[in-house]
């Protein structure tokens, strides 16, 4: 019995220290999407600037699915669904274009939409409105996560 009980104060006493000088493990990194925005946003303003994006974002797409629940929706073309961005960009960012401001952010972002919607700026069906809707919404996870 007595044997037993150095054992395992040996083993008890081993395992702690052993453990007791690890760091905690990091959380990995989450993996970047579709669309990879770091280092996309420069400078002092580049955390706001990124959660203006992630913002504005959610909200175009949370704008284009109320818009498709209602009985005639105006969000029906290409054009519409264009003209609601540079709308809410104005008003939201008060005239400011981060585009400007971010140059690569620019590129990346409208590279991105070019590749996921093209840019017909005709008819638009439920099909082509869920690909805005998505596409919007990686585009509010992209910016969400440089700001992680």
């Amino acid at each position: 019995m007595r044997f037993r009980m150095v054992v395992l104060l040996s083993i008890l006493a081993a395992w702690l220290l052993l453990s007791g000088d690890r760091q905690p493990t990091p959380a990995p990194t989450p993996p970047p999407g579709e669309l990879d925005l770091a280092g996309a946003f420069v400078g002092e303003t580049a955390a706001d600037d990124a959660a203006i994006v992630a913002a504005l974002a959610g909200e175009l797409a949370d704008c284009i699915e109320f818009d498709q629940m209602q009985a005639e929706p105006v969000l029906t073309t290409g054009l519409a669904l264009d003209h609601l961005r540079t709308q809410a960009r104005l008003f939201r960012c008060d005239g400011r274009s981060l585009g400007q401001v971010h140059p690569e952010l620019a590129r990346r972002v409208g590279d991105y939409l070019d590749r996921k919607l093209g840019n017909a700026g005709g008819p638009v069906g439920p099909d082509q409105l869920a690909k805005w809707i998505a596409a919007y919404r990686e585009i509010e996870r992209a910016a969400a996560r440089v700001i992680r």
